[in-house]
This record gives structure tokens, sequence and C-alpha cells, in this order.
């Protein structure tokens, strides 16, 4: 019990971290120019991005079912490399050297992970990862649009965890060594297990979504207002939920959707933070 109270408390800080990374990256996109929409308050980006999001999720599904890993692993990889490597730059004095070296320490970060898959290096690039996405969406879209966008995001998580959808995926990320979620194992190696079959005995784990999508709005609240308490606000609403999730988690013994939980304290979170600052 103990250790798994543990795992709970690390998944929990892992959050805290990615959610404060994504504060301190934000300004980088937005002084790189790097965001992904010329106007974040146009309502047409959220139906861009769902279609994009829907596409995505379709074409894994597919490649997931016709067993396709490499190919599934592989556009993973390069998605992971690219976020990985522009995130790093910016990080990094503006030369060629130091571009390099960001490119070089990218590929070499996947590598190890990919033949090691231990939890630390799936936590580092996990991580970095959810940081850098939410960073990105949250500088290019307004709050209003990413409290919309939670909200169906939420309900596909629950119809896609509840049908057993978003289940099996999981699994066969982790079968493939693709960092997926952020880890806290207590005993064996996660992706030795059926995360529907006493998966919760094992530690506690956390999707990269249901930490990238909730931090987009704590980094849009942040740059909208430019006031960091907002942005703790919705970053402790986030929080919030993710405790309760992992509570109901240990309480039902089995996966549940965080979204609908998370998604919904930073939305909390974001309301407070317009009714008290």
């Amino acid at each position: 019990m103990m250790g798994l109270n543990i795992a709970v408390v690390s998944v929990v800080l892992l959050y805290v971290v990615a959610g404060s990374l994504s504060l301190i990256l934000a300004p980088l996109y937005v002084v790189n120019q790097l965001t992904l929409f010329e106007n974040p308050e146009n309502p047409f980006n959220i139906l861009y991005l769902m279609f994009s999001i829907i596409v995505v999720l379709v074409i894994v599904i597919i490649i997931s079912r016709l067993r396709l890993e490499i190919l599934l692993k592989g556009l993973f990889y390069f998605s992971a490399f690219t976020v990985l490597s522009i995130t790093i730059s910016m990080i990094l004095p503006d030369s060629l050297i130091w571009l390099m070296l960001s490119v070089a320490a990218s590929i070499l970060l996947l590598i190890l992970l990919d033949r090691f898959y231990k939890w630390y290096l799936v936590n580092t690039v996990g991580v970095f990862l959810s940081a850098s996405i939410a960073a990105w969406f949250g500088a290019s879209l307004s709050p209003p649009i990413l409290v919309t966008l939670l909200l169906v995001m939420a309900i596909y998580d629950y119809f896609a965890v509840r049908s057993g959808v978003m289940i099996s995926l999981a699994e066969e990320t982790l079968k493939m060594n693709l960092p997926t979620m952020l880890m806290s194992p207590v005993r064996k190696t996660p992706k030795e297990f059926k995360m529907a079959e006493g998966g919760e005995k094992r530690g506690a784990f956390l999707g990269l979504g249901d930490v990238a999508f909730p931090n987009m709005l704590t980094v849009s609240t942040y740059l909208t207002t430019g006031n960091l308490m907002a942005a703790i606000l919705v970053l402790s609403g986030g929080i919030a939920g993710l405790i309760i999730v992992l509570y109901v988690v240990r309480r039902f013994k089995r996966p549940q959707p965080g979204l609908p939980y998370i998604g919904l304290g930073a939305a909390l979170g974001w309301i407070a933070s317009i009714l008290m600052i």
C-alpha cells in the first residue's frame, strides 16, 4: 500500500512538473513565432483541431488494428523527434552548432528510450513532450476555445475508455516502447500486464493527453492575463481533478478516463481565476 501511495504522489508531481515546464516554454514559442494560428480567438480553430485530432486517432486505430507496429512506431517517434528538437533548439543559443546538438540530443534520447524503456526515461520524454505540446497549443489558442476543446475531448475520452478502445490502444503502445503515458510502477515493468486486469495495483499511470490538454489552458491563461496566479489556479484545478481520478481508479479498481476529471478541474480553475483575479 505504501508503494502505491508513493506512486500516486509521484504521478501528481510529474503533472506539476509538466505544467510548470509548459509555462516556462510558452513564451519561447511566442517569441519565435511558432504559434499554430494567427488569431487565437477564432472559433473556427477548434473545428480545424477537432477534425485533425479525429483523423489522427482514426489513422492510429487503423494502424493498430492492422498490426502495423513498425509504421505506428515510426510515426510516433518522428512526431516526438520533431517536437523535442524544436523545443530544445529554442532553449539553446541560436546557432548551427547548437541546432545540431539539439537534434542529436533528441535522437539520442529516443534511441535510449527504445532500447531500454525504463520508467525514468519514459517520464523524462513524456514530461518534455506533454509540456512542449501544452506550451505550443496554449500559445496558439484562447482560453474560451481551449475550454470548449477540453469539453469535447473529455466526452470523447469518456466513451473511448468505457468502450475499451483507449485501453487496448494504450496496451499496444506500451508493447511498442512508446512513451504515451507518465508512470510510477510499483511491481513489474508496465508493458507486462493488461491495464484492465489489476493494473491499478502495479502503480499509477497517466496518459500524456491527460497532461497536455489541461495544461494548454494553464498556458493560455497565463499568456492572456500575464498573471502567474491565474495560471496557478488553473494548474491547481487540474491537480485536484487528477487526485480525484486517481482515487476513483483505486476505489473501483479499473482504468478511468482522465480528462473528464482533470479537464473539468482545470476549467473550474480558469473560472475561479476570472472571478478572483
